[in-house]
């Protein structure tokens, strides 16, 4: 009777102690978004994620996540952000080894962020990218797009990374992942049909969007059809 008496005189003070412990942890990791949220409007005023990010700029902001890592170590929004620094720094990376060295360290960042946030679409595309650029076209790589199309079907971010990345490993996807391709450009048009356009224009892929009402007015043209003309029946993709 006494040893569970003295139980739950202790009952108070756990729960205290629960409490201040709940308290820091919610502390850190508001201290740590915050870190996160200035880092990333910094980001969100650079021009063009497409075009070259001085290496200087994204050490720079890449050293706000890191710090935000250092209150949070588990913080997945820092941890993706940090990807995807290291991403666009392969694009800006002066010899292929470094290009590798940025690629490895942005499939560790998004395999991080991945076991804290693992329903996000936008990291499963971006593991598939990382991937893609590492020439790791494994189960993990097929895992990585499946997700991502599954979770995010209509996110046009996603949408645009699926379709890269897979028309980049086209050969090595068997019919029902080439199916789930023509699926996702096919959604793709509904509201994304410029951009989707521009990647299916890289590959010069317009078997894909050929005879889809959707890319008639930014793809027409390509397809041979005239401006105003009923677009053709879609036509099979290529093998």
């Amino acid at each position: 009777m006494k040893s569970w008496f003295r139980v739950f005189r202790l009952l108070p003070l756990a729960c205290v102690l629960i409490t201040v412990l709940l308290t820091f942890q919610s502390a850190r990791m508001g201290l740590s978004g915050l870190i996160v949220a200035l880092a990333q409007s910094e980001v969100d005023r650079w021009p063009s994620a497409r075009g070259r990010v001085p290496m200087s700029e994204l050490h720079r902001i890449g050293n706000y996540f890191s710090d935000s890592l250092s209150v949070a170590p588990n913080n997945p929004w820092a941890l993706e952000s940090l990807g995807s620094l290291d991403l666009l720094s392969v694009r800006a990376s002066r010899t292929p080894s470094e290009a590798v060295d940025f690629a490895r360290k942005a499939h560790s960042q998004y395999s991080s962020a991945l076991k804290e946030r693992p329903s996000s679409p936008f990291l499963w595309a971006n593991l598939a990218l990382a991937k893609l650029y590492l020439d790791q076209i494994d189960d993990i790589f097929f895992s990585a797009l499946r997700h991502a199309d599954e979770l995010g079907p209509w996110e046009p971010s996603t949408q645009q990374v699926v379709l890269f990345v897979s028309l980049a490993a086209w050969q090595k996807l068997n019919e029902d992942q080439r199916q789930a391709v023509r699926r996702a450009v096919e959604r793709g048009g509904v509201r994304n049909a410029a951009k989707m356009f521009e990647i299916v224009k890289t590959y010069r892929r317009f078997d894909l969007v050929c005879g889809l009402s959707a890319y008639h007015a930014v793809g027409g043209k390509a397809c041979g059809e005239a401006p105003g003309a009923p677009p053709k029946p879609a036509q099979k993709g290529k093998p």
